[in-house]
């Protein structure tokens, strides 16, 4: 009986981590494509740092956006999940250039507040994620200025 319950703990873990996000195309008008209709329109605009997923916008502070300057911008997505413990979210995702590190900025769709910051060196393989995600120091005055509208 205990072996059945480990086999059933190790299947079970396996369904947790199953989760993936979706990956959101950025267009070279700043179209997120990808997200909902309820999330849309979506834009990212690189120039200005400006995020805006349907009713809701937000310009991104300097305190963030100095991390995306100079970098490989990717997006993803989650809204199907269950949401007692995260909200629907976007991740944008800067790859340094001039660093090997990736940093992330993951947003509540709905208010587009801040959730998490964080780093995690450019080249980890998945076992060493869990150890390798280092929260962004962020000001006080900064995650203020984000915290969203919800």
């Amino acid at each position: 009986m205990r072996v059945n319950f480990i086999l059933l703990s190790l299947l079970f873990s396996s369904f947790t981590f199953a989760h993936k996000d979706t990956g959101i195309k950025l267009e070279k008008g700043g179209q997120l494509i990808g997200l909902p209709k309820e999330y849309s329109p979506a834009f990212f605009k690189v120039k200005n740092s400006t995020l805006t997923i349907a009713q809701n916008k937000l310009v991104l502070p300097e305190c963030i956006s100095k991390y995306l300057v100079k970098s490989e911008l990717s997006f993803s997505s989650s809204w199907y999940h269950t949401r007692s413990n995260l909200p629907p979210y976007l991740n944008i995702r800067a790859t340094s250039h001039t660093k090997s590190i990736k940093y992330t900025f993951m947003f509540n769709m709905d208010t587009l507040g801040l959730i998490k910051a964080y780093s995690l060196p450019k080249n980890t393989n998945v076992s060493g994620v869990r150890y390798s995600l280092e929260p962004i120091d962020l000001s006080a005055s900064c995650i203020q200025s984000v915290k969203g509208v919800g």
